[in-house]
């Protein structure tokens, strides 16, 4: 089983890698040369091929990391550790695994995430500077830490309370999270890493009427359209839709106003606008929730196959320990799901 697991891991690794590293893209459709040069296009999939070695790295060292804690006997001794420290309390252990875990993650990606960000700053991309750019990604690691420590916690009271019906639970607890993080992540976690100023407020006040026609010609009720600073971060230029409820919104980059003229904006926007109208947050959020009950259902099968056996040696479905083997199974389902 760990050997197949294992060679199941890493053919699936170099398959992905190389397909979408070294498959080369379809020729520029004549649209495209209408707007950028050949010169322009080349330079553009150069950098995709160079950022896809950050990110397969980044990969690698992920699953080297998951792949050390899950298909070994280390994942057993440290939650037994914790749950020592923690007087069994199983809940309290798996959030020091995941603990545990994100500092792992952390030491073995920082070098390459500062590379990247060099990377980046060498073709012109990146704004930021090396202590900026690490408060917004400490920032980061606190939001992923809280939304970690919230998703553990409900999963593994799933696990402990309802343990024959709990993989169905998740998935329902699942859509509400991703609804809950949909309608709370344009109040809470955005403003975090960028200031938002409604466009009127702007010295692009003049495209308002302009911004306001198209979205009352598609029939979208917009709360808010909003300017945010992204060339503190970055060169690119991009808009996008955000919110859920009463919190939705337009979000326009100041690169997008600063350097496009406005039936560009209006071209762009308009595609953002189409992802509202034909309510693609929606759908993904109900495609997930489907992909949720398959794969809560067989993580179920895969836990109870692994509890007494080697090297996991889990106590139950809701052992600690299983933890680092749920993220790797998570990020092997995570890769066939990607087609």
């Amino acid at each position: 089983m760990i050997k197949t697991l294992a060679w199941l891991t890493i053919s699936l690794f170099v398959l992905l890698f190389l397909v979408t590293t070294f498959v080369p893209y379809p020729p520029a459709h004549e649209q495209a040369k209408a707007y950028f040069t050949d010169q322009e296009i080349d330079a553009g999939l150069q950098y995709t091929f160079e950022r896809r070695f950050f990110f397969w790295a980044g990969t690698a060292l992920d699953l080297g990391l998951l792949g050390v804690l899950a298909l070994t006997s280390l994942s057993r001794r440290g939650a037994d550790r914790l749950l020592t420290w923690t007087g069994q309390r199983r809940i309290m252990a798996v959030l020091g695994m995941g603990l545990l875990y994100l500092i792992l993650r952390e030491i073995l990606y920082l070098p390459l995430g500062v590379a990247r960000l060099y990377h980046a700053k060498a073709w012109g991309m990146s704004n930021y500077d090396l202590v900026g750019w690490l408060s917004d990604h400490t920032k980061a690691l606190g939001v992923e830490a809280v939304m970690g420590a919230i998703v553990l916690i409900g999963l593994y009271a799933l696990l402990i309370e309802f343990p024959r019906l709990w993989w169905l639970l998740a998935a329902v607890g699942a859509s509400l999270l991703g609804m809950a993080f949909a309608f709370l992540a344009p109040l809470l976690i955005a403003p975090l890493f960028n200031k938002f100023t409604p466009l009127s407020e702007t010295e692009w006040s003049d495209q308002q009427p302009r911004v306001r026609a198209l979205i009352d010609k598609v029939g979208i009720p917009v709360q808010d359209i909003l300017v945010m600073n992204a060339s503190r971060q970055s060169n690119h230029t991009n808009a996008y839709f955000t919110g859920f409820g009463s919190t939705r919104r337009i979000v326009l980059y100041d690169n997008l106003l600063k350097k496009h003229t406005p039936d560009e904006i209006e071209s762009i926007l308009a595609h953002e606008l189409g992802h509202w109208l034909h309510d693609h947050i929606v759908k993904g959020i109900l495609i997930g929730a489907l992909a949720a009950v398959v794969g809560f259902f067989l993580l179920d099968r895969v836990l109870r196959y692994a509890v007494g056996r080697s090297p996991w040696q889990l106590r139950s479905i809701a052992d600690p320990a299983g933890l680092p083997f749920i993220l790797l199974l998570m990020t092997l389902g995570s890769w066939v799901a990607m087609p």
